[in-house]
């Protein structure tokens, strides 16, 4: 399934590779794009949708879905 997540935060491309960055340390998600704002995952379900906002913010985003 693919998720368009929204995400709070993000200004430059430094965030966009922060956020990256983060997201491809959650297991079981493919990233298909982040950009300023959101990224497009795909995932079997939306179970890692707690992983990944975990993930953000340790980084300091905030996933608002």
């Amino acid at each position: 399934m693919e998720l368009n997540l929204k995400i709070d935060g993000m200004g430059c491309e430094h965030c966009v590779k922060s956020v990256r960055e983060a997201l491809e340390t959650v297991k079981g998600i493919k990233i298909l794009d982040v950009k300023i704002g959101s990224a497009e995952i795909e995932a079997e379900n939306n179970g890692v949708l707690s992983e990944i906002k975990e993930k953000l913010d340790d980084v300091g985003y905030d996933l608002v879905r």
